[in-house]
C-alpha cells in the first residue's frame, strides 16, 4: 500500500519545490548559542531542514536568528499550505534586507498574484495622471481597471470609468478583440452587480 505524501497538497514553490529541502541540521535553541526565528515555533517547524545564517547580512535585531527552518504555513488567501523555506527566508532576511520581524503569510501563487495587481494598480495610477491618453493607453487602462474591479481592490463602482474609457475608442476601432474582450468582462461585472443587487 502507498504511504499518503503528507506534502501533495501543498503550494509548489517556482524555486523549492513543495517538499521539505532536508538538510539533517536540527538544532534546537539554547539561548546562548542558538536563536531560531520567532515563526518557527515546534507546531510548524519541519525538523532536520534548518539553513545557518549570516548574522552579518541581516537587519540589526533586538535577537538575530542563527538558523532558519522550513515551516508549514496556510495561506492567509487561500488557505492552502505551502512551505516557507529556511534557504527562502535567508534570501528574505539577508539579501533582500527584509527585517526579522517579517512573516510569509501568503503562498507563492498569491504573492505573485499581489505582485501582478500592485504592478497593475502603479500602471493605472501612471495612466490616470497623463494629462491626455492615446487610445492604446485608453484600452491598456480600461484592462487596469477591470483586473483590479475583479480582484475587488477596486470597487464596481468603477465600472463606470471602464465604460468611458471604451466609449473613446473610435467606432472604426471597436471590432478588434482587445475592444471586444475588454467589453464582454466589464458585461460580465455589470450582470453580477445586477443579480446581486
Amino acid at each position: 500500500m502507498k504511504q499518503k505524501d503528507e506534502y501533495e497538497n501543498y503550494v509548489e514553490h517556482p524555486r523549492y519545490g513543495k517538499r521539505p529541502r532536508i538538510t539533517g541540521l536540527n538544532p534546537k535553541t539554547d539561548y546562548l548559542k542558538v536563536f531560531i526565528h520567532w515563526h518557527s515555533g515546534e507546531s510548524c517547524r519541519i525538523p532536520d531542514t534548518a539553513v545557518k545564517a549570516n548574522l552579518t547580512k541581516q537587519t540589526p535585531a533586538t535577537v538575530p536568528v542563527t538558523h532558519y527552518f522550513d515551516v508549514k504555513r496556510s495561506c492567509c488567501d487561500c488557505d492552502k499550505p505551502f512551505i516557507f523555506f529556511a534557504e527562502e527566508q535567508k534570501h528574505w532576511y539577508e539579501e533582500l534586507g527584509f527585517g526579522l520581524d517579517s512573516d510569509c503569510v501568503r503562498c507563492p501563487l498569491c504573492r505573485k498574484r499581489q505582485q501582478g495587481l500592485a504592478r497593475k494598480r502603479e500602471l493605472y495610477e501612471e495612466l490616470f495622471h497623463l494629462v491626455e491618453r492615446n487610445e492604446e493607453q485608453n484600452l491598456e487602462m480600461a484592462d487596469c481597471c477591470l483586473t483590479l474591479i475583479e480582484d475587488e481592490v477596486f470597487h464596481p463602482r468603477q465600472t463606470e470609468r471602464v465604460r468611458m474609457l471604451l466609449n473613446r475608442i473610435p467606432e472604426d476601432h471597436r471590432s478588434s478583440r482587445v475592444y471586444a474582450d475588454l467589453m464582454s468582462r466589464l458585461l460580465e461585472i455589470e450582470n453580477k452587480g445586477e443579480q446581486a443587487g
